[in-house]
Parts: C-alpha cells; structure tokens; sequence
C-alpha cells in the first residue's frame, strides 16, 4: 500500500507531473474497490452478515454520528466553519478507507479477528452513510438567498433514501437468490474459461450499476454480488478469476490516492497539516474506544479497532469536491484536507503495528485477565469452541478465521493463551473441562466444539461435559489412538479421528512420490489403505458397541439414511464409506 501512494505521489501532477488527470484515472480506479469489496462478500455469506448485524447498524451507526458530531464542533470552534459546512466535514471525515483497512487487514491476516470483524462492520455501515451525507450535500447548501434547506425538506429526502436503499438491497438478494445458481449452471455447461470469466465481471459490474441507480455505492453492490455468489458451490473458482483484475486495479487506486498528495502544500503549511492529522487519529480512536465496548467489544479490541478506522477515506475526495463546487466548504480549506487524507491513508499500516504492539504491552499474563467473561460472550452464537489451542488448535483457529467464522479457544496453558491475545486471536485460560467455563463460553449457542488437547483424559472429561451438559451440540475430538478413541466415542463424542493414521499416511504417500508412484498411484494406495483402516474401525464398533469410524457411520443413522445397527453389514472392505480428506 504505501508503495503505491509513494509511486502515486512521485508520478501525479505535484511531483514529476506524468500524469495530471486524477479523475480520469480515478474512475478506472474504483474497481478495483468494487473487486475488493466483491471478494469480501465471496468469504461471507448471508447468514454471516446477519449475525453481525448488531456490529454493523448499532456500532457502526454510532461511530459515524460522534464522529461527525465532535469534527463539526472542532470545525466550528477552531476554524469558524458554519454550521452546514462543518456538518459535512464531520461527515467526510467520519469515514475510513475501506480499500486500505481492508488490504492491511488481510496482508496482516486479522480479517477473523475480533478487531478486524469490528472494522469490517463499521465499514459496511459507512458505505451505507456515503449516500446519505451525498444527499445533504446539495440540500445545506446555500440558497441565492444565503439561507440552506429547512429540517423537514432534509428529512423527507433522507426518508426517500433510505426506502431507496432497503428496496434496491432487498430486491437485488431475493433476484440474485432465484437467477445466479442456475446462471452459473448454465454457463459452467460451456467449459470456457473466458466465457465464465466475462459472466462473474457481468454480475459484479451489473449489480454495482444498480445500486448506483438507486443511489447506493458500486462497492454496495458489488459486495451483495459476492454475498450471492458465495452460497453456490462455484465461489473458489469465481474468487480465482477476478483475482488478478483486483490486485492491478487495487494498485492503480492507491496510487489515484497517492496523486492527491501535494509536497509543496504540506511544506508551506506542514504545521496545520499535521496538527490535523493528530487530532482526527486521536479523536476517532477515542470514539471507538468508547463505543466499542457497549457492543461488546473489549477495550484493547476496540482501540486496535479506531486505530485502522481513524485514517480519512477515499471518499472525503469525492465529498470535498462536491461541497466546494456547491458552495458549502471554502476551496482553501478542502485543498489542505486533501494532503490531510491522503497523509493519514498512508499512516495506516503503521497505526495497525501500532494497535499490535499496544496488545502486546497492555496484555497482562495474569490469570484472571486471560479468563473468559460473561459479558463478552453473551452475543456469541453459531460458533466454534477449540479446546485446546495448541498445533492441531491453532491451525482449525486460523482456517477458520481465514473464512470468517466466529469460534472462541480454550486452553490450560497461559503462555498459549498469552501468545493468542496478542494477535487478538479470541482464546482464553480454563479448563474444557468445567460446565462453568464452557457455559462463559457460550457452549449451550454454539454451532459445535473441536476438541484437541494435550492428554487423553484432559479429552474424554470435556467429551464427558459436553455430552452430559450440552448434548446438542457436536463434538469432534481428535484421539491419540484407538484405545482412547473407543472410550471417547463412548463418553459421547460425535466424530473421533486417531491422530497416529492421518498423518502416518500424509507422509507415507510423500514418500511414494518420492518413489516415482503418480498421483493417481498415490492416492489410490492410501485411499485403499484407509478403506482398509476404517473397516477394522467398524469390526471393532460391532464388538465393542461403539460407532467408532470418525463418526461417519453415526452421522449417517442419526440422519436416517443407515441400515440397521452400526455393527450390521460393517467389516467387509465394500462398505461405502467416506474418507477423512473426502468429508
């Protein structure tokens, strides 16, 4: 990112001059955020976004309406703006670079985290208010009489957009539901790559141009365009093939951002520029830090959170632009606010560094800190518990972070712990073993608990509480052999899977690669072996009364579609049977 704004500023109208039409390059510019917000939408889905709902219309809302308030006093006092113009100042200044947040967030691989999830939320909500604060634009400006538009007029206009908004949003979920599945049926029918390609630029590009026409952001639509396509099953290969396009054109944005930057203005007036940028980083900060925690959020979580939102965004330009050609904001004052900005866009990465090395300190390794509390988890449901945050814990964690999905880790270890919350990864100290930790942990609203940790007995006691206390809730456990396994399975466990075979034949089949076998060679040998494998597993869940078989077999009566009782018609190699890496 900041190469780009640097390259941007060297090549732009106030350095070397290459280029001295921002605006053209800027429109070209915009997909790439159009891209970038499609992508995010590919990795959420509905469902998802609806359980953030709290973040996005209560935290969201509130950041966007202090801020703009405590920028428009600042505005009003220190530089005597009236009030219309400080309004929309406020507003401009209020939001955040979407296309910088985001980018930082997924080079640093915080997207799952609780801060991350948080930004990701107010910035939805700010896409959301862009339309708003262009509608008060033209209505506070000044009348050939010198007076602006009256509170009712204003009102009625944000009326009629915001029933804009939730018809054009609504409209475009309930058709894209009915119409993008069978579109891509279709088109997959051809086996054309570029036919496929040119069908998901068409459906990012379309439903950006109908928000447009209701007056919402492309970006808007571009991320309902993701959210759509992210319920089908041809998401990964949609993702791969916009890949390349958001990366270029991401690229050219931030520099569109970097053009902005005029050297000879930040060193005739390099006092004011830079008093501002200190006070809209340290006065967003404090805004989230006050609000986050109302919605949940703790309070080093919701500092790292105002840290990457307190940078001006990409829209101010467009804003400031509009209220100098209407007459709201003086031209002088929006020409030093563009350095202002852009400035503070490219402080972003180290503000990120910043809010990690304040995890770091302000992160006590006291007991008590690093247990979990009540009033933190009682928002949480549908989501994962890790018991055990170790090797195998840690890297379910980061699989599904990368995926956004909200999970919560245990562990007894609190130098493990420790280590988790300084990358605000959601782990805390105690026992999985304990109802009274696992119901803090939201165990009874959870989607299903993986159990990994470190001793067999250490396993079968949380098995043995989930079960007893939480018997709705699944429960996959990973055993350290097939002794272990059978009396997990026993205690309750939904799925068990023996830690000595999944890895016994990832590296025997590395072997066999080495040994010139073919990939086909190699994975009908190990599937075969498995095969094998599993059948001992389900002769000894015959003899033994268990439906040991990392669960398959289970999941399979209780859904109704077994014969007969788990012993029946198993141990013979042709009983169909998936395997670990097919589920």
């Amino acid at each position: 990112v900041l190469g780009y704004l640097l390259g941007g500023a060297i090549v732009g109208p106030y350095a070397l001059g290459f280029i001295s039409d921002v605006n053209n390059i800027k429109h070209l510019a915009e997909i790439g955020v159009v891209l970038l917000l499609f992508n995010i939408g590919l990795e959420l889905s509905l469902d998802r976004l609806q359980s953030m709902a709290k973040f996005v219309f209560g935290m969201g809302t509130a950041q966007v309406v202090f801020t703009l308030l405590g920028v428009a006093g600042v505005a009003m006092a220190v530089a005597g703006l009236p009030g219309p113009g400080a309004i929309i100042l406020g507003g401009s200044l209020a939001m955040s670079s979407t296309a910088v947040a985001i980018q930082v967030l997924e080079e640093r691989g915080e997207m799952g985290s609780r801060h991350g999830r948080a930004i990701f939320s107010v910035l939805l909500l700010q896409d959301l208010a862009v339309v708003v604060l262009l509608m008060l634009i033209p209505l506070l400006a000044p009348s050939p009489d010198g007076s602006s538009g009256g509170f009712a007029r204003i009102a009625q206009a944000l009326g009629l957009a915001a029933v804009k908004a939730v018809v054009a949003i609504v409209g475009i979920i309930a058709g894209g539901r009915i119409l993008v599945r069978p579109l891509y049926k279709k088109i997959s029918e051809f086996a054309n790559a570029e036919i496929f390609a040119a069908t998901t630029l068409l459906m990012v590009l379309g439903t950006s141009f109908l928000t447009q026409l209701a007056g919402l952001s492309l970006a808007l639509g571009a991320f309902l365009a993701g959210l759509l396509i992210a319920e089908t099953e041809y998401a990964l290969q949609v993702e791969s093939d916009i890949a390349p396009y958001k990366g270029l054109l991401m690229g050219l944005f931030f520099m569109s951002v970097g053009m902005e930057i005029s050297v000879q203005l930040f060193l005739q007036k390099w006092k004011e520029v830079l008093g501002a940028i200190v006070v809209l980083i340290v006065g967003k900060v404090a805004v989230m830090a006050a609000v986050g925690p109302l919605f949940g959020l703790s309070r080093l979580a919701a500092v790292r959170s105002g840290l990457l939102l307190a940078p001006g965004g990409e829209f101010a330009f467009v804003a400031f632009g509009e209220a100098v050609s209407r007459g709201v904001l003086p031209a002088n004052v929006c020409n030093l606010l563009y350095v202002v900005v852009a400035l503070s866009m490219a402080l972003t990465p180290y503000l990120a560094e910043l809010g990690s090395r304040l995890g770091a300190v302000l992160e006590s390794s006291d007991l008590m800190t690093l247990q979990p509390k009540e009033d933190e988890m009682k928002e949480m449901k549908d989501h994962v518990i890790i018991a055990g945050y170790g090797r195998v814990g840690q890297i379910i964690a980061q699989m599904l972070s990368e995926q956004l999905i909200p999970f919560v880790a245990l562990d007894v270890s609190s130098a493990r712990v420790a280590v988790g919350k300084k990358k605000d990864v959601p782990v805390y100290f105690g026992d999985a073993g304990s109802y009274s930790v696992m119901h803090l942990v939201g165990a009874e609203r959870a989607a299903c608990a993986i159990i990994a940790l470190d001793t067999p007995g250490a396993n079968y006691r949380a098995v043995y509480t989930m079960s007893k206390h939480f018997p709705h809730v699944k429960t996959y456990v990973r055993a350290h052999d097939i002794t272990n396994a059978v009396n997990l399975e026993r205690a309750g466990a939904t799925a068990v899977v023996p830690e000595t075979l999944e890895p016994s034949l990832q590296l025997a089949a590395a072997v066999l690669r080495e040994m010139e076998f073919n990939t086909e060679e190699v994975s009908s040998v190990v599937d075969e072996f498995r095969r094998k494998h599993l059948a001992d597993l389900q002769l000894l869940s015959a003899s033994s009364g268990t439906s040991l078989g990392y669960g398959f077999e289970k999941q399979k009566k209780e859904a109704g579609t077994g014969a007969g009782s788990a012993g029946s018609g198993s141990g013979g190699e042709g009983t169909p049977m998936m395997s670990p890496a097919a589920a």
